[in-house]
């Protein structure tokens, strides 16, 4: 059933459309805004404005005094604005002259009336009395009143002014004379106090760095002195040295190697000698030596134990098994001897094979001091150039500390020469060229300028306002807004009614309405009778609609038996049963009285009002007695019949869906020609669901500009019905519309042709 949202493009057209749809926002906003800001430029008192100019002057220098890199060049005041600033905000200026002036009477008074109306609306409201502002709260307060007052403006690149505003053209020239007076004052002891601590601060730095300077001095010659006796001489000589031990460790390296080779050539013979037996012979030798040495020891055990002792045992069972080994050696044919040559050989190259070893570990001795003396002279004639630059390090430092104390004495002495000048000329970076006037006009408040600022203000938010108005009415504005966000068939626009007073309906109109036969009613004492244009105005551009709809109802449900035709809203308010009303009558003129018209809405039924009679007794009551005759329940106004809804009761879906009210609509078929229902709204009840069931068409009626979309979505989502012909967009403002042209010439042509005929 939806349709995707149309972007809306902004145009004159629709700009124009806003100003006249939301025209009372824009008028009824621009003229509280510009009441508002009439009342405040009538209301405010005048205030006059006192200017003084005053200029920015650099310290004249005499040329014989005057220092190269202290150039005499001219103050920006741009520069310097910081410093006016902070001179004349200062409250040591500001203060005095609060006080003398009593330029804080007018805001004290103020304060005074806030506190006390804001402490009487406290009491009547019931809450605490605020604490009252302190006497320092109020003096920040005034300060910053006042320094919205003063005001500087640069008038040229040496010169600027200050001005102040006031209610009194004299207290403001005193005040402006007198700020520029202070500014000059402390400006000037600002200067002197200046110089004097940058003196001040000179002389002290100029002392702590000369005192650097003599302390990296002395410690370049306590270096030199220590570190740098002939460096080159003692170089050489450690250069000379290391070759020397260079050479001496190279022979020891070579004695060595030597030394090693005989070692090897000795132990290769001792292996060929034992290869030959000399190890044997070696090693019987030794087995009679460890004879003997056992049998010494067992004499002395034998003298300290006894023969059970163990220690004499295993001694004793230790020499049998030596002297069984020597035994059978002997057995063997080994005799013992002289020792052979071989014997000799090897005794002899063992010895020398110890000899050797001990003086390999002598010459590996003296190589390994012989390095770590080199080492030493190594790192000697290493350290040479690392001690120089030292020397470098220190000179350098020491040169620009120098340069640092040239330069501080060159700005002590520019110090000196600037603390003299001022000391003698009392010289001032500014000084007044004009002092302050009593104003002859005010400077302000620009009341017409004011005006015409609240005029455009309003206008401008005005227009603010209606185009936020705009953006959230989501409401369908004509039919073809409609279908473009909604798929449902709109069969009819009816225009918005203009609610005429009665003396102005044609007296033709109301001698219409029947005055005999079946009870009929006199629209002419209702209320509401304005609204059904189908009796009151005919001719109308709105009951031309609802004659155009009742035609377009009529083919859409066919002409062969009975139609009903349910009429239901998404929401109250909408104009259902108005439309039903007019619906009704619009068909009665073409159906010669065979349409009837129920009102179902059993919880609020209207129609009886719109029509003007009593809810003596309706359709509600007609279901609780389905028996009765149909023609004591109807009314009828020209022709239309009527079946009002009576006395509201309760719990009415039990009677809708009831087999009672089948037969019931069942009747009308068969008295009626067609029947229109007039259903309760789809939200949030569940009649117009039943009642459509009942019916061969449903008709919506939706109301231009009030309906919104997101409702009437949400409505439809949960009113799905196989039987739904279309909708009726009532309400539509056809002078705003694309096509009011069309329809202001049937106006104007026909109507007002019509109008003049009758009068």
């Amino acid at each position: 059933m939806s349709a995707e949202e149309p972007v809306k493009e902004v145009s004159i057209i629709t700009v124009s459309t806003l100003i006249r749809k939301r025209r009372w926002t824009i008028i009824i906003t621009s003229i509280l805004v510009t009441a508002a800001v009439v009342y405040y430029a009538i209301t405010e008192p005048s205030t006059y404005q006192a200017e003084a100019l005053l200029s920015a002057d650099a310290p004249q220098v005499e040329e014989m005094i005057k220092m190269p890199s202290a150039p005499n060049n001219p103050v920006n005041v741009g520069e310097k604005l910081w410093m006016v600033r902070e001179n004349l905000f200062s409250p040591t200026v500001l203060v005095p002259l609060v006080k003398e002036f009593q330029l804080d009477r007018r805001s004290n008074d103020l304060l005074t009336r806030l506190e006390t109306s804001w402490n009487n609306l406290n009491a009547q409201i019931g809450f605490p009395a605020p604490v009252a502002t302190e006497p320092q709260q109020r003096e920040e307060i005034t300060i910053d009143n006042l320094k919205k007052k003063i005001h500087i403006k640069v008038e040229a690149p040496d010169a600027f002014s200050i001005a102040f505003q006031d209610e009194s053209p004299e207290r403001s020239r005193e005040v402006t004379n007198r700020l520029a007076d202070a500014l000059v004052q402390r400006t000037s002891a600002t200067i002197h106090q200046n110089a004097n601590f940058a003196a001040e601060f000179l002389k002290s730095e100029v002392q702590r760095v000369k005192a650097k300077l003599d302390s990296q001095n002395a410690a370049i010659q306590a270096y030199q002195a220590v570190n740098t006796d002939d460096l080159s001489t003692r170089m050489a000589a450690d250069l000379r040295t290391i070759e020397s031990q260079q050479e001496k460790i190279h022979a020891k390296t070579e004695q060595i190697s030597n030394e090693q080779a005989r070692r090897t050539a000795i132990e290769k013979e001792i292996q060929d000698l034992e290869s030959r037996g000399a190890l044997e012979t070696r090693e019987n030798m030794a087995a009679e030596t460890r004879l003997q040495e056992l049998r010494l020891k067992l004499k002395q055990l034998q003298a300290m134990y006894t023969d059970q002792h163990p220690e004499l045992r295993s001694t004793q069972s230790e020499i049998r098994d030596l002297e069984k080994a020597l035994a059978s050696g002997a057995s063997k044919g080994s005799t013992r001897g002289e020792p052979s040559a071989a014997q000799m050989r090897y005794l002899a190259l063992k010895s020398e094979l110890e000899a050797t070893t001990q003086r390999i570990d002598a010459l590996r001795k003296q190589q390994n001091d012989m390095v770590a003396q080199m080492a030493v002279f190594r790192r000697k004639a290493e350290s040479a150039p690392r001690n120089e630059r030292n020397v470098a390090q220190l000179v350098r430092d020491y040169e620009l500390t120098r340069t640092q104390y040239q330069n501080l004495l060159q700005k002590q002495t520019e110090a000196q020469v600037n603390e003299r000048l001022n000391r003698v000329n009392q010289n001032s970076v500014f000084r007044v060229v004009r002092r302050a006037s009593i104003p002859l006009e005010p400077s302000g408040p620009h009341r017409a300028r004011l005006m015409v600022m609240g005029v455009v203000a309003g206008l401008g938010l005005g227009m603010l306002f209606a185009f936020v108005a705009e953006l959230r009415d989501s409401s369908y504005e004509d039919a073809d807004e409609f279908q473009e966000s909604v798929d449902v068939p709109v069969l009819a626009t009816i225009p918005a009614i203009p609610m005429a007073d009665s003396t102005s309906l044609a007296p033709a109109r109301r001698a219409t309405l029947p005055s005999s036969g079946v009870r009929t009613l006199d629209l002419e004492k209702t209320t509401t009778r304005r609204a059904v244009v189908t009796l009151n105005d005919p001719r109308s551009i709105a009951a031309e609609q609802y004659g155009m709809l009742a035609l377009e109802i009529r083919q859409r449900l066919g002409r062969d038996s009975s139609r009903v035709l349910a009429i239901t809203s998404a929401a109250g308010g909408e104009g259902k049963t108005i439309t039903s009303l007019n619906l009704s009558i619009a068909l009665s003129k073409t159906m010669e009285g065979k349409v009837l018209l129920v009102d179902s809405d059993l919880r609020k039924p209207r129609i009886h009002e719109c029509v003007g009679f009593k809810p003596d007794k309706g359709f509600g009551d007609l279901l609780q007695r389905p028996d009765d005759a149909l023609d004591s329940y109807i009314r009828r106004v020209n022709g239309l019949a009527i079946i009002p809804g009576g006395n509201a009761i309760e719990d009415p879906l039990r009677y809708l869906g009831s087999e009672r009210c089948n037969a019931l609509f069942q009747r009308f078929r068969k008295q009626f020609e067609f029947i229109v229902v007039d259903t309760p709204p789809i939200l949030p009840v569940a009649d117009s669901r039943m009642l459509s069931g009942y019916a061969d068409g449903v008709l919506i009626v939706v109301r231009a500009r009030h309906t919104r979309r997101e409702l009437f979505k949400y409505a439809m989502r949960g009113f799905r019905v196989p039987n739904l012909i279309g909708v009726v967009l009532n309400g539509v403002d056809y002078e705003r519309s694309r096509y009011s042209d069309a329809y202001e010439y049937y106006t104007n042509e026909y109507l007002g042709r019509a109008s003049r005929k009758r009068a």
